[in-house]
């Protein structure tokens, strides 16, 4: 039995012994095929990134071929119209090309210059100065100034509501007529220009400014209509203001449309100028209709 005994404690202790170095060399086997699953799943990790890298440079090669065929295409197609243009259509010179590319609203301006300068050469030609008339019109002016200082009402992007500063410059131009009344008009805009500019381009300068006053000239049409003496004056206001007006929304609707948003710059040029030019012709009007203003006119027009 001890031997029994001695036997079995001998192999316990043998398998003690034994089972370390079996488990180090079970794990040495784990670790090793764990690097080598490790290796290929780095192997087959970086042939699927080249073999990705590939289809990439094959793919943005073909996008690359493609797109010079397109714009070769394209030029071809575009040399074609050229050609087929040239063809049909007659020779057009360099001078005449740029004259079709002026804006029309210079043409327009233009045209307006030109009939300034008409009426200023027959001003000085059939329309006499006098000392007189110099006076009065220098009156008017500093008299329509004062006036246009004193503002009721001033709009954001321009434009003002004043005690009828545009009723001197009126009785003036119906008094003395046209050919004066377009210089003392122009003469009055210059002013309002040195004294509050507000100019973005040279076109706007003159059609906001002289021309616009000048423009006023359409009140003169009063005297020739047949209408009573006493509403000719209120009705010349009237064309003054429609005169002004015209030239105002021009300017608004072509130099100032970024302030219309999302409208139409028509519209809106229409609607904001209204807005102020009307009620500035109103204040006119009614004082115009007071009774003995029409006696102003037969003063400022009265040779001394």
């Amino acid at each position: 039995m001890k031997k029994l005994i001695a036997l079995l404690t001998a192999l316990l202790l043998a398998l003690l012994l034994v089972t370390p170095a079996l488990a180090e060399d079970a794990a040495a086997e784990v670790e090793a095929a764990a690097e080598e699953v490790e290796a290929a799943a780095e192997e087959v990790a970086e042939e699927a990134e080249a073999a990705v890298e590939e289809a990439g440079e094959a793919v943005e090669a073909a996008a690359d071929e493609a797109e010079a065929a397109a714009e070769e295409v394209a030029e071809e197609a575009e040399a074609a119209v050229e050609e087929a243009a040239q063809e049909e259509a007659p020779a057009v010179s360099p001078v005449f090309k740029k004259l079709l590319e002026v804006p029309w609203y210079t043409w327009v301006v233009l045209a307006a210059l030109v009939v300034a300068a008409i009426l200023l050469a027959l001003s000085t030609k059939n329309a006499k100065w006098d000392s007189r008339h110099i006076s009065m019109g220098a009156m008017c002016i500093a008299i329509a100034f004062v006036l246009s200082c004193i503002r009721l009402f001033r709009m954001p992007q321009g434009g003002s509501i004043t005690p009828a500063a545009m009723l001197p410059l009126i009785l003036f131009m119906v008094a003395c007529g046209p050919l004066k009344g377009f210089v003392v008009g122009c003469a009055f805009g210059l002013l309002q220009l040195i004294t509050d500019p507000y100019v973005i381009h040279p076109i706007q300068l003159l059609v906001d400014y002289p021309l616009a006053y000048g423009a006023m000239i359409l009140g003169c049409l009063a005297t020739l209509l047949p209408v009573k003496k006493q509403w000719q004056l209120p009705i010349a206001v009237l064309l003054a203001g429609i005169g002004r007006y015209i030239m105002a929304v021009l300017s608004g609707a072509i130099f100032f449309s970024e302030y219309a948003g999302e409208q139409n710059a028509w519209v809106y040029s229409l609607v904001y100028n209204i807005s102020y030019l009307g009620p500035d012709t109103l204040v006119c009007m009614l004082i115009a209709c007071i009774p003995g203003m029409p006696r102003l006119v037969d003063m400022i027009r009265k040779k001394g």
